[in-house]
């Protein structure tokens, strides 16, 4: 067994424990107790309640009740391209519909999430680290975006509480997509599914968003370092 402090004890019987044991060197009063033929009674206990002894033992109770959360808030948005072939992408999800016109694979969830984690860690946006002017990342698959957030966090040693994600469109419908975006989320940044959120709304009508014209997205971050 992995025992710990503290011990309790019915005062007459340590302190008689004591009195015949005073000369007999024992590592504890239980080892005295037991000496004298008491039965010992073990209750359940915790393992976060542990002794400081060392530096180390410090440093860990330190982190325990220390946390540090943060929050950051990411914001994307995207015209759709009516000219292009290719087919729209929420989260890494394809959707039978037009695609959005951007540098990269134009994915405003993955890049409204990005930010979010990058504000939260006090770093630059998306753009600062993959440049829409750089042939480098023409076309790219934003699941490297997502990758390069995760090792920003492992670095730092932060891990995501809970991420809440909202698209703004008029088309198409999400809902029938959000399993499959939070299954995509869940196994890129190491989140339980239940703890992300996907929630969508239209914008009335009014403006560009509401004319059909463009999608954003929007998400916020709770992080606490590990």
């Amino acid at each position: 067994m992995h025992i710990q402090t503290p011990q309790g004890f019915k005062y007459n019987k340590i302190l008689k424990a004591h009195s015949i044991c005073k000369n007999k060197n024992s590592k504890d009063d239980t080892s005295l107790l037991t000496s004298m033929g008491s039965r010992i009674k073990f209750i359940k206990g915790e393992k976060i309640n542990f002794k400081i002894t060392y530096k180390e033992d410090f440093e860990i109770f330190q982190k325990l009740i220390k946390k540090d959360y943060r929050h950051g808030i990411g914001y994307d948005i995207h015209r759709f391209d009516y000219n292009s072939k290719k087919i729209l992408k929420l989260c890494g999800v394809k959707i039978n519909y037009f695609p959005l016109l951007g540098h990269s694979d134009a994915d405003v969830g993955y890049h409204a999430i990005c930010d979010s984690i990058l504000g939260a860690l006090s770093l630059r946006d998306i753009g600062y680290y993959f440049n829409n002017k750089n042939n480098k990342w023409k076309n790219m698959n934003s699941e490297l975006i997502i990758k390069f957030c995760k090792k920003q966090l492992d670095v730092k040693e932060y891990e995501i509480v809970n991420l809440d994600i909202n698209f703004i469109c008029e088309n198409p419908k999400i809902n029938k997509y959000v399993v499959k975006m939070k299954s995509n989320i869940s196994r890129l940044l190491n989140v339980d599914k239940t703890n992300i959120a996907i929630k969508a709304t239209t914008n009335e009508k009014v403006g560009f968003i509401g004319k059909g014209e463009a999608i954003a997205a929007e998400s916020i971050v709770q992080i606490k370092n590990v």
